[in-house]
This record gives structure tokens, C-alpha cells and sequence, in this order.
């Protein structure tokens, strides 16, 4: 077991973590997904010899979903 672990608590007014497998619409998975949780760890401590492994994502809040609709097509 690795001795060092860092805890993060991340918010902001909304969020979309597409799913790979809707091309047209955009279409977010119910929680932050660990590569998105990798990325905002590399962006706040990143190093070259560093490397992240997610152990687990703790949901705070309710989840709370929005439809949006816009034209894409123009």
C-alpha cells in the first residue's frame, strides 16, 4: 500500500462527462469517471515521475440532471 494518498473536493456549477458511446448527443455519465478525476489531479500536481491511481470517488451531493438542447448542425 502506498504511504502517500491525497484527498481533493472538487464543485463547480455543472458538469458533463460524455459517454464514448452517444456520438450525437451529449450524454454525461452520473458521476465524475476516473480518468476525469486523474486529469484534474495532474493539472493541480502534476510531475513528470508521478503517477495516479484512483482508489475512490465519493459523491457529496445529490446528483442533480439538466437537458439542454441546442442545435449543433449549422
Amino acid at each position: 500500500m502506498n504511504p502517500y494518498q491525497i484527498r481533493l473536493e472538487v464543485s463547480g456549477a455543472a458538469a458533463c462527462f460524455t459517454r464514448p458511446e452517444f456520438k450525437v448527443e451529449r450524454v454525461s455519465y452520473d458521476c465524475m469517471t476516473p480518468s476525469a478525476a486523474v486529469g484534474i489531479l495532474k493539472s493541480v500536481y502534476w510531475h513528470p515521475g508521478m503517477d495516479w491511481e484512483i482508489e475512490r470517488i465519493h459523491v457529496c451531493k445529490p446528483i442533480c440532471f439538466d437537458t439542454i438542447v441546442r442545435s449543433e448542425v449549422q
